[in-house]
């Protein structure tokens, strides 16, 4: 439904420059966050990559015609920024969802990862708010003077929180109405955390922050086997922090900075990263139906390590990244589609 796309949307974006993390959106985030990654969509949007990808999701315009009209929201121009957070591990559900539920929870078990996705941009709250309840059937309520889009049927669905015409926040009921009472009263959050959000969100187009093991984190679904079964190996469970991000320009430069627990293990870290590396390259080939630029890609890798730290970086011509987005099957999907 063209709601749910507009939720997805304010995720989907999340690649692009901060001349520094939004301090109101900052106010927000969850005290006990542990992975915070940050994107400035005008920074990104105005970069050669970005205007690419643009062309991409204005393939079907009549569909995004569809879109705007019906929310009076453009994805293009009226996301300005976005901040995702999370405190990085699964949380028990939340007794404030089950009292707005009218329905039982279903018995089936799923992950309840608690987690907000906070976005600054220009938003028409009674279009989305008439469209959410007449096209949705969702419930429209307030709460400290914010407008908050539910599903009634499902209390674990997205909730939306439009904070006024320029805030929105996204997440599990319990989560946004925590965020929405720390507007006022903000809770500081871990210093290591802050710190490298500061340092990264004044010089990356796109960043992220995790001060949790990275084998917290997982390789995701469609991971090599051989390549998931190293993150889980003990090497990467020294890792204790990992940060990064994403600088555009006519040189898209990537880089990560992972710290180890001490110097040894950053320099076997350093070692396994190159192998990986390599065995990617190997399995990414022509023959394996992958673009050929992505090999190119991984060769481009660099990994130097310095004490306990071990920093990755890739360095790719803009128009090199736009052969290999252009050559993967499939295509981009439109976001104004309906889901």
């Amino acid at each position: 439904m063209r709601y749910t796309a507009l939720a997805l949307i304010l995720g989907s974006f999340a690649a692009g420059t901060l001349p520094a993390a939004d301090p109101q959106l900052m106010n927000m985030v969850m005290p006990d966050a542990k992975v915070v990654a940050g994107i400035n969509v005008i920074s990104a949007r105005n970069s050669p990559f970005g205007t690419f990808l643009l062309r991409q999701t204005t393939s079907n315009h009549a569909e995004m015609q569809k879109f705007i009209e019906a929310t009076g929201f453009n994805p293009q121009t009226d996301l300005d920024e976005i901040l995702i957070a999370t405190p990085g591990t699964p949380d028990a559900p939340a007794t404030a969802i089950d009292a707005v539920t009218p329905t039982p929870a279903p018995t089936s078990p799923r992950p309840n990862m608690t987690g907000l996705i906070l976005a600054r941009g220009n938003f028409n709250i009674d279009k989305i708010a008439a469209l959410a309840k007449s096209d949705g059937k969702q419930n429209i309520q307030k709460y400290r003077d914010a407008t908050l889009i539910s599903d009634p049927k499902d209390g674990k669905a997205t909730v939306m929180a439009f904070v006024s015409s320029n805030i929105v926040v996204a997440g599990d009921l319990a989560s946004v109405k925590a965020a929405l009472d720390r507007r006022t009263i903000p809770t500081p959050l871990d210093p290591q955390l802050t710190s490298k959000v500061s340092s990264l969100s004044s010089s990356q187009d796109a960043w992220a922050v995790s001060i949790i093991p990275f084998s917290s984190l997982g390789g995701g679904a469609g991971v090599d086997p051989t390549i998931q079964g190293a993150f889980n190996g003990d090497i990467f469970k020294k890792i204790t922090s990992t940060s990064g991000g994403i600088k555009f320009g006519p040189q898209i430069l990537l880089s990560t900075e992972m710290v180890a627990a001490d110097e040894k293990n950053a320099t076997a870290l350093g070692d396994v990263v190159r192998f990986l590396a390599g065995m990617a390259a190997m399995n990414s080939g022509p023959s394996k139906g992958a673009p050929s630029g992505v090999v190119a890609l991984l060769q481009s890798l660099n990994v130097t390590s310095e004490g306990n730290v071990v920093n990755l970086t890739i360095s790719i011509p803009e128009e090199q990244l736009e052969g290999i987005f252009s050559s993967m099957p499939g295509g981009m999907k439109h976001p104004g589609a309906k889901i």
